[in-house]
């Protein structure tokens, strides 16, 4: 026997047995991979794919089950690092951003985070930092630190809280507006009524060092009606100019020009800027249109080529433009919706029995088909006797399964439409007909249909981290049938649709499913009667079943990539002037001063505008008065005359409080005195006792008060109510609030309606101090008293002064 010839199908038959071998390997591996990745085991699996791939590199599946699987594991490693992240397991987060890196080592997401998660370490001292500095009163210091922190953990509460701090104290002290600085910083008390304005106008000058020059076209005859109290020069001149319409332009620091706010007025006086805005997000038509509508801008220029837009108005509607600018120019929020669609198509088919004929005929002699009566003489046998169809045993099974994963990812702005499709565009040709003389003219068109599956989505991305979706999809499969007459192609299209809006959270998942159709067909071709038996009907007929069954599930998951940022109430609230005129700053009252500063009370008598006897005098006491200087009416303040010496007057034993509008100031003792003790010197972490004492000369019910403090050295832990009221045994209501912002405490104690009043001495409120950081002086104060006597009455009180507390160092 030839070796070479059984050396061949030996070669051939190894081969065959190799081949074979491998294939069961590789799909073995692949079931060992699909199992540990199911198990969470994503290295292990991810390796068996590896080898399945690697055994069978002709086969394309096994290369793409490894991509899609890889890619699938590290999202899902990426999710579960997130959530423990946000749940404050760092050393967990880290170890599963490292597990991440080892399946893909260039994923951008996990090395970030990893380097993110090493910073994190030191938020916990940056966020020290921020504190201390806003104690401090560093606001630029700790909104630096706070942004580092909150760049490392954007929902750290603490943080949080710190940030809405420091954006109500910018709300209570933001001041963009130029004001007029002068060396007076005490605040005013002005009592005037229908005196004259350069009058008032001289008296501010002599007291304040303010330079006034008042413009040719004031009326000298305007009339000025003023009482305001405890407030800052400069809101005081704004208020005296306001009621008078009249305008005002800052020259320096202590000059002022006065003039008439008419329209040629302001065109004259008024300086106006030019300012050209870099629009960074916004399209810059859209900011032209919003700067015209609100501030009612006409010089605008706006350039397409560098997004930029240039305007000239008042520094008012400049500054007012920017602050609409910086809350409107944002960049536009993202999404990136992950989704994935399972579309399960099952058919079966089952023809299971016997067919029986159906027809029996009985035949002529000859054997041909008996057309008359005569045809059917003789005896008939079977060789006469003829059927439609033979006696045939069917026993056939169809099963057809199809399945479709389609897992697409999309980044779509906000409120924006995106559009996926995954399928086939078919071609339908349309045959169209023209006659001619020559006979008709035949032009083919060709159109196409797209099938498969389309899915669209509309994201609507909320601040709160929520995203509304507008959503529809639609799987459809195109089939053959036929043409018309003219040769138009027939194309059947089976489709399923689905639309619907929902709103879900970041990263949140919804799954739809439900979207079943279920198909049962039967046919039977049996003999009658005995068909119908169960079990045995089979033996007696042809029956066939057809099940057909088709599910769609979808799910989408939405994860902001960018949101709208936080802007503080500070940005997106700001005063706009009137509607007749624009203005950065509103005409409003600001703190008058340092705490414990009593004002400087400015008075005339009603109704007279000839001067007031001499001497001018600046009081250091409260209600001290500044008489009018010996000045005719019609005169002008100098325009450059220099502030005067302060004079120093010894305040008296018992101080009075502010005079009322109707008569002046006298030295009559007031019927209520109050009083301030506790110790004036204290280390950080120490806390005193701090005694207001009330001394009632008259019957008094009931009192109310207002107490002032620096809460960035000081805190108010603890305040009870003294035995004053109450000495008699009589049960009182007493009630205090503690505002530890703004560094102010409300409190009110009073007796029953109707019963006597308390003539006494004693402490009527306690506070307990603590001491936050090293300060040389820092005042608590009485701001606001008012006592109540029989009959409601009012009792004149005096307040006391201030308590200054010093604070050192532990």
């Amino acid at each position: 026997m030839d070796p070479v010839r059984l050396g061949r199908p030996t070669l051939f038959a190894t081969t065959v047995l190799a081949l074979a071998l491998a294939g069961c390997a590789s799909e073995n591996a692949l079931r060992d991979g699909q199992a540990l990745l199911d198990q969470g085991r994503y290295e292990e699996g991810l390796a068996r794919l590896h080898d399945a791939a690697a055994q069978a590199p002709g086969e394309p599946r096994y290369r793409a089950a490894l991509a899609l699987q890889q890619e699938r594991a590290v999202a899902s490693l990426l999710a579960q690092a997130e959530r423990q992240r946000t749940a404050g397991e760092s050393e967990a987060a880290a170890e599963t951003y490292r597990r991440v890196l080892r399946l893909s080592p260039r994923n951008a997401r996990a090395t970030d985070a990893l380097g993110a998660l090493d910073q994190r370490r030191n938020v916990e001292e940056m966020q020290k930092q921020a504190r201390a500095a806003f104690r401090r009163g560093d606001l630029e210091l700790a909104e630096k630190q706070l942004a580092g922190v909150l760049a490392l953990d954007p929902n750290l509460s603490d943080a949080q809280v710190l940030r809405r701090e420091i954006d109500l104290q910018h709300a209570r002290t933001a001041s963009p507006y130029p004001r007029l600085r002068t060396r007076f910083t005490r605040p005013v008390t002005l009592e005037f009524r229908d005196a004259n304005l350069k009058m008032v106008l001289d008296v501010l000058s002599r007291t304040t060092g303010i330079n006034f020059i008042v413009d040719k076209d004031v009326r000298p005859d305007l009339k000025a009606t003023i009482f305001v109290r405890q407030v800052a020069v400069e809101d005081a001149l704004d208020l005296l100019l306001s009621q008078s319409q009249l305008e005002k332009k800052v020259l320096n620091d202590n000059t002022v020009i006065v003039y008439p706010a008419t329209p040629a007025k302001l065109r004259e006086y008024q300086d106006w800027v030019i300012r050209t805005f870099f629009i960074t997000n916004m399209d810059v038509k859209q900011a032209q249109t919003l700067i015209r509508t609100m501030l009612k801008t006409k010089d605008l220029f706006v350039d397409e080529k560098l997004n930029a837009l240039t305007m000239r108005d008042s520094p008012d509607a400049v500054r007012l433009a920017e602050k609409l600018l910086q809350a409107q120019d944002q960049a536009e929020a993202e999404v990136v919706l992950e989704v994935e669609l399972l579309d399960v198509s099952r058919d079966r088919f089952l023809d299971l029995g016997i067919q029986w004929p159906s027809t029996f005929t009985v035949l002529a002699p000859n054997g041909g088909a008996a057309a008359l009566l005569s045809d059917l003489h003789g005896p008939i046998t079977d060789n006469r006797i003829g059927i439609d169809r033979s006696l045939q045993a069917r026993a056939k099974s169809l099963n057809n399964d199809v399945n479709t994963l389609a897992s697409p990812r999309i980044r779509v702005r906000n409120k924006d439409k995106a559009k996926i499709h995954i399928g086939d565009r078919i071609p339908v040709v349309n045959a169209t007909s023209v006659p001619s003389t020559q006979g008709p003219v035949i032009t083919e068109t060709v159109q196409y249909l797209d099938t498969g599956i389309k899915l669209e989505v509309e994201p609507t991305i909320y601040q709160s981290d929520e995203v509304a979706i507008k959503l529809s999809l639609e799987v459809s499969d195109s089939q053959d049938a036929g043409r018309t007459n003219s040769g138009t192609t027939l194309v059947r299209v089976k489709t399923s649709n689905a639309s619907t809006s929902l709103r879900l959270k970041n990263g949140e998942t919804q799954i739809l499913a439900g979207l079943i159709r279920n198909d049962h067909a039967a046919n039977a071709d049996q003999v009658p009667g005995l068909g119908d038996i169960p079990g045995l009907g089979r033996l007696f007929g042809q029956h066939d079943d057809s099940w057909k069954k088709r599910e769609l599930v979808l799910s989408i998951t939405p994860r902001i990539v960018r949101n709208t940022p936080y802007l503080p109430p500070h940005m997106l609230e700001y005063g706009s002037g009137t509607e007749s005129g624009v203005r950065s700053r509103p005409l409003s009252l600001q703190d008058p001063g340092r705490p414990g500063e009593d004002a400087v009370t400015l008075t005339a008598p009603p109704g007279e505008s000839a001067p007031v006897p001499p001497p001018p005098v600046v009081g250091s006491a409260r209600g001290a008065t500044l008489p009018m200087p010996p000045r005719s009416a019609g005169t002008t303040a100098p325009a450059n005359l220099p502030p005067p010496p302060p004079a120093v007057i010894t305040p008296p034993d018992t101080p009075v409080s502010p005079a009322p509008l109707d008569r002046p100031v006298t030295g009559i003792p007031a019927p209520l005195t109050l009083a301030l003790e506790g110790d004036s010197r204290l280390k950080v972490g120490d806390e005193t006792l701090v005694t207001v004492l009330l001394k009632a000369t008259q019957p008094v019910i009931s009192t109310a008060l207002q107490i002032g403090f620096d809460p960035k050295v000081l805190k108010v832990t603890e305040v009870v109510e003294g035995e004053l009221l109450r000495s008699d045994g009589v049960v009182t209501t007493y009630s205090s609030n503690t505002d530890e912002t703004t560094g102010r405490v409300f409190v009110g104690v009073s007796r029953p309606t109707g019963g006597p009043g308390m003539t006494a001495e004693g402490p009527l409120v306690q506070l307990k101090v603590q001491a936050l950081a090293p300060s040389s002086s820092s005042p608590l104060k009485v701001l606001v008293f008012s006592g109540i006597g029989p009959g409601n009455r009012l009792q004149p009180a005096a307040l006391p002064a201030a308590l200054d507390l010093a604070v050192t160092e532990p």
